[in-house]
């Protein structure tokens, strides 16, 4: 069986007050068991969220490239230095606003892999695609281009973009036909792979999402922010104790 895994993407959207804030609130809470739970803060305060009970650490965002002359990137080698055992890899917004092709991804999350680190490889498609009919194909080529000659440790997060922080999450439904087909394309290479779901996450429709089948977890953007809310969603998804 799959251990659920749930990750908070913090992206730019917190300080170094609101860390610690997190962390004092979310140490005090109950353990929770039968998840995965991980942070992914912004990599300056990736120090800071070393003494959070319970939660492994995830990178934003890694090179393509190795250590080198390459001002204001950060090397996978950099990152496991401070215990991340995650990275992600082709954020939708990186992908819209830095021009991250499936190649660039591509790379990424083989310099994640050769670094000992596990990729979580974002795809998604945006409004105009899904209107369109073509959301299947257009996050299949996603998938196929942005995985290409990866191990078998890795992690999918489909995050349809125009479900990140609109407010408007895709019914379980959908998200669970995206998450069946991305695994059937993957089949033969990744028989575990895991697959989360991500787009306005919140704690009163998480539970919706984990329960649909192909599901394997969520990565959470907004909601994250408030450790009350994060641990909310991490229990619901499995229950606490």
């Amino acid at each position: 069986m799959i251990t659920p895994l749930i990750i908070a993407n913090w992206k730019m959207a917190i300080d170094a007050d609101g860390v610690e804030a997190f962390k004092a609130t979310w140490n005090a809470k109950p353990s929770i068991h039968g998840i995965e739970a991980v942070v992914a803060p912004p990599a300056p305060y990736l120090p800071l969220v070393q003494g959070l009970s319970q939660l492994s650490l995830c990178a934003q965002n890694v090179s393509e490239n190795e250590q080198g002359a390459h001002t204001g990137e950060v090397a996978a080698s950099m990152l496991t230095d401070f215990g991340c055992q995650y990275v992600l890899v082709g954020h939708s917004e990186r992908r819209q606003n830095q021009g991250e092709t499936n190649a660039i991804v591509a790379q990424k999350a083989k310099r994640t892999q050769a670094a000992g680190l596990i990729p979580v490889v974002c795809v998604g498609e945006p409004s105009h695609i899904r209107s369109e009919g073509h959301a299947t194909s257009y996050v299949r080529d996603q998938v196929l281009s942005s995985c290409e000659d990866l191990a078998e440790d890795l992690v999918i997060a489909y995050e349809p973009v125009w479900a990140i922080g609109s407010g408007e999450a895709a019914s379980a439904q959908v998200a669970s036909e995206m998450h069946l087909d991305i695994k059937a394309v993957l089949a033969d290479r990744y028989p575990e792979l895991r697959v989360l779901y991500g787009g306005s996450v919140k704690p009163d429709n998480c539970a919706a999402f984990t329960m649909a089948t192909g599901i394997d977890g969520l990565l959470v953007g907004g909601a994250s922010l408030s450790a009350e809310s994060f641990w909310n969603i991490c229990a619901s998804a499995k229950g606490a104790e």
